[in-house]
């Protein structure tokens, strides 16, 4: 790895123009960084943090820098999509022919506005874009008070679940109440209960015709409540068979009005749980803002909150735009002398 501007200049094989020279040095003071270091791509290697400057050097060219946290890193390479400056991204040596670097996009800086890292906050106006955001964190948090109360409204508005019964189990318990139907209207009457008694009786006497008597008598009796069953029952189960089919179209309505009842609930759920995440995520953005009123680069385009704030992504994508801000706060502050 070649060692600061001298590297750089030799990757680009002309020397940096005095703007871009500035930004650097103005970069890697603000950052806490002794000097910038060029890295020349290899296989495998990688660099991991925050895109915090990018300069086109010609039409095919690009210089990038990776903050990383421990070390500042410059390289020049053909990055035919660059993401905004914030995005976290990795820079990774591959071999395309030759050595190049590709540039890994890990979270994109989705918010409308230009961070300029390599600038320093000395206007009174620098610092007004930590106040929009404490505003557009504000506006989160009531939209997501009242997206909660519309998501309750609309899961008690939600239609109750049916019994939720297939066909086959539906058929068989029509089937055991139909037995049930016909074993209770064909049930013994009070002189057959009699009669029935006194052929019992007869089986356990010592005369044999009296046995004979009582077996042919108690048999009769079994078999008239046999018939008087097997005609009950097979009344019933031909009128079930002829409304089987509207059984079947009773049990896939009911599977359909419920399938339809718990799609609705689950996205009623998810969504409160997602609403519950981001006023999670607004409230613990506040203190994040306040680490931010002493960060040492300056955000345009945010002169006022966003618009848009009470749709669930504008909502999350400035949240998660708070989160990189933050990380991209230095985390080394060396000494200078200058």
């Amino acid at each position: 790895m070649a060692s600061g501007m001298v590297g750089i200049t030799d990757a680009l094989g002309v020397r940096v123009s005095r703007d871009v020279s500035d930004d650097l040095w103005r970069l890697a003071y603000m950052r806490g960084h002794v000097d910038i270091d060029h890295a020349r791509p290899f296989v495998d290697r990688l660099y991991t943090g925050t895109l915090v400057y990018a300069h086109a050097i010609d039409t095919e060219r690009t210089l990038v820098v990776v903050d990383g946290g421990d070390r500042l890193v410059a390289t020049v390479g053909r990055f035919p999509q660059l993401p905004r400056i914030a995005s976290a991204v990795r820079l990774v040596g591959a071999y395309d022919g030759e050595a190049t670097w590709k540039l890994l996009v890990d979270e994109p800086f989705r918010l409308a506005a230009e961070v300029h890292f390599e600038r320093q906050p000395v206007a009174p106006g620098d610092r007004r874009w930590v106040e929009s955001l404490r505003g557009a964190v504000a506006l989160i948090r009531t939209a997501e008070v009242g997206r909660r109360d519309r998501l309750a409204v609309e899961r008690r508005a939600q239609p109750t679940l049916s019994a939720d019964t297939a066909l086959d189990v539906m058929l068989r318990e029509r089937t055991e109440a139909i037995r049930r139907d016909a074993e209770r209207q064909s049930d013994y009457t009070a002189l057959e209960r009699l009669q029935l008694a006194e052929a019992r009786a007869s089986r356990s006497s010592s005369s044999s015709a009296e046995r004979n008597r009582g077996i042919a008598l108690e048999t009769e009796l079994v078999r008239a409540r046999q018939a008087r069953f097997d005609a009950a029952v097979s009344e019933r189960m031909q009128l079930l068979r002829e409304t089987a089919s509207s059984l079947r179209d009773q049990a896939h309505k009911i599977a359909a009005h419920n399938r339809s009842t718990r799609d609705a609930l689950a996205r009623i759920e998810g969504a409160y749980a997602e609403s519950l995440a981001r006023s999670a995520a607004a409230f613990a953005a506040i203190p994040q803002l306040d680490a931010l009123e002493r960060a040492p680069f300056v955000v345009d385009g945010l002169d006022t909150p966003p618009s848009g704030l009470d749709d669930a992504t504008r909502a999350h994508e400035l949240l998660r735009a708070i989160a990189l801000l933050v990380r991209a706060l230095p985390r080394s502050r060396t000494l200078i002398a200058v």
